[in-house]
């Protein structure tokens, strides 16, 4: 049973979940790429596209950078360098400070877009997270580069989460996406009604021609509703406007409390006074999801709570739309709660993300027909549905992402399941059983079985399984990381294809497929390589070495000790499977 189920089912579908592992990469080509981003200009020497979060060079840009490098990394097919450049370029332009991501303590932390949260020890895959770090260590050269990521293993939510036999979940804003639940996660959405009628009024946007009016209103309406005492909530989509707006109040002497992801210790105590009397709060999408508001405070003062419902209750504002209805809900389910009474109404200017990526020139010329003031609202029902086929469409550009995710992991599952059956095979088989599977492969591989049958005389039958399981789990865990890597590459080719009139998709399935054929084969070959390459003589020299630093320590090393092979892993990864 999943809370908040449309958050995890839906708003973080959209990222596969990776463990990774680092690599060895010098964090000197980041900065210097990194540096050479700054030199580039958006419009002359790429083109940006907002709405795909993408970008393309133009001929100028090209240029410069193959005067930068001394050589031409498209004309030579190098990929990698390419792929670093892409990166950097990237990190400028979409990955902004103070609503990606805050720095904490020299450490570039990703904030949660959805509810605004810190994600500490998540980092963006793909080089992303480093470009990021680099960009920042040019401004501040505490923030340091860390080595980019292998991926070890992936998987989307929606695989994630169908491995459970039974799956269900609530939320207050699940309505919206009945269809997506249905069709992906073939679940039902059923309406349950309130507990007590519903009193709150939700007003009609206010929508601005700048966002600089629309601040300026904010903080005028937020001026008024304090000033008779009724407390307000004031949601915005980033640290850095909720920050700004924070600067606004204090220059009008009205005091606040900000919660966002740089102050989040003290959320709990923020919240709990949200509802009392005079009370102003400024959230991120922290505010949203899942926090109780108590009118007159927590503990509750009964004689202010009184005074605060006859004021109206909560008010909450909106500053922006955000691209999911429901996250909008979401905001405004925290007034109006039990039966209370509460107010809701949001605040758009022409300049907000959403409607300047997504609005199109529709809103754009009907504000320019009107030729209205920058400082006077329009409370219109057209500009209003505008908006809301707004949101329609990025939901529905959100939805087609998430769907394509899914068709091409659903290929990948089928890689995924069949290896990690295999996995388990080796890991779990009985001692007679693994020695079946190691002749097959043997004999697959080309080699005799007297030779394999010598071996295991040599090294005996008990030792001859440990390793072989070592081993094998070994090569298949190393040639599964290429395997991702490949399947990724793939996956970013097969789109070309689609300028021959094929399907990207079926391609992928169809080349993916001889992919994992070719894997699984060369597993086989490789198990039997090391199997047959194995010296025992190198066996009984380390087994003797560490027996060696035994006898000088004393003692026999830990589990999670150095292990006394040298090697700098602990024990327990290194010799102790070997030698117990």
């Amino acid at each position: 049973i999943i809370d908040e189920v449309d958050s995890i089912l839906i708003d973080e579908a959209r990222t596969p979940l990776i463990i990774s592992a680092p690599s060895e990469e010098a964090p000197e080509i980041y900065y210097f790429f990194a540096q050479l981003a700054q030199m580039l200009e958006r419009d002359k020497d790429y083109i940006l596209d907002e709405k795909r979060r993408a970008f393309e060079w133009t001929e100028r840009g090209q240029e410069k950078v193959i005067k930068a490098l001394k050589r031409d990394p498209w004309g030579e097919g190098d990929f990698q360098t390419v792929h670093k450049i892409d990166n950097a370029i990237k990190a400028k332009e979409f990955f902004l400070l103070d609503r990606d991501y805050v720095i904490k303590n020299g450490e570039v932390i990703i904030v949660d877009e959805f509810t605004g949260r810190l994600m500490p020890g998540r980092r963006w895959s793909g080089g992303i997270h480093q470009a990021v770090e680099a960009k920042e260590h040019l401004r501040n050269p505490q923030v340091k580069v860390k080595s980019e990521s292998v991926t070890l293993a992936s998987i989307t939510f929606q695989n994630f989460f169908k491995l459970y036999k039974k799956l269900a979940g609530m939320t207050g804003t699940a309505f919206t996406s009945a269809e997506e639940f249905e069709k992906v996660y073939n679940l039902e959405v059923v309406v349950i009604p309130t507990n007590k009628p519903m009193i709150r009024i939700d007003l009609p946007d206010k929508v601005y021609k700048t966002e600089k009016a629309k601040f300026k209103a904010v903080v005028e309406e937020i001026k008024e509703r304090h000033k008779k005492g009724q407390p307000v909530l004031v949601g915005t989509r980033s640290v850095e406007k909720s920050e700004y707006l924070s600067e606004l109040l204090k220059k009008e002497g009205i005091p606040h409390q900000v919660l966002n992801a740089k102050h989040h210790e003290k959320e709990g105590q923020i919240i709990a006074q949200a509802g009392k009397l005079g009370a102003v709060t400024i959230a991120t999408n922290m505010a949203g999801r899942g926090v109780d508001i108590i009118l007159g405070g927590n503990p509750p003062d009964l004689k202010e709570a009184e005074i605060v419902r006859k004021l109206g209750g909560l008010h909450v504002i909106g500053t922006e739309r955000h691209e999911a209805k429901r996250i909008d809900n979401q905001l405004r389910g925290r007034a109006g709660r039990q039966g209370d009474p509460g107010s809701s109404q949001f605040f758009v200017s022409l300049e907000d993300e959403l409607i300047r990526i997504f609005g199109g020139d529709k809103i754009k010329s009907l504000m320019e027909a009107l030729k209205i003031p920058d400082d006077q609202p329009i409370e219109s029902k057209l500009i209003t549905k505008a908006i809301e086929e707004a949101q329609s469409r990025v939901e529905g550009f959100n939805f087609d992402l998430r769907k394509h995710l899914l068709e091409y992991d659903n290929v990948m599952n089928i890689h995924r399941e069949t290896f990690y059956r295999k996995r388990r095979e080796i890991l779990e088989a009985p001692p007679e059983v693994l020695r079946e599977k190691m002749l097959n492969v043997i004999l697959k591989a080309n080699f005799k079985k007297e030779d394999y049958e010598k071996k295991e005389k040599e090294i005996g039958p008990e030792r001859m399984r440990q390793i072989e399981r070592i081993l094998a789990l070994q090569v298949m865990d190393r040639l599964w990381i290429d395997h991702l890597e490949n399947m990724e590459s793939l996956k970013d080719t097969v789109r070309l294809r689609a300028y021959g009139q094929r399907d990207p998709l079926v391609e992928y399935k169809t080349e993916g497929h001889k992919l994992f054929k070719a894997f699984l084969d060369f597993c086989d070959l490789a198990i039997a390589q090391s199997l047959m390459r194995l010296e025992v003589k190198a066996i009984e020299e380390k087994k003797e070495e560490i027996k060696e630093r035994e006898t000088k320590i004393g003692q026999k090393p830990g589990r999670n000790d150095p292990c006394p092979c040298g090697s700098g892993k602990k024990y327990k990864k290194c010799c102790w499977p070997k030698y117990g």
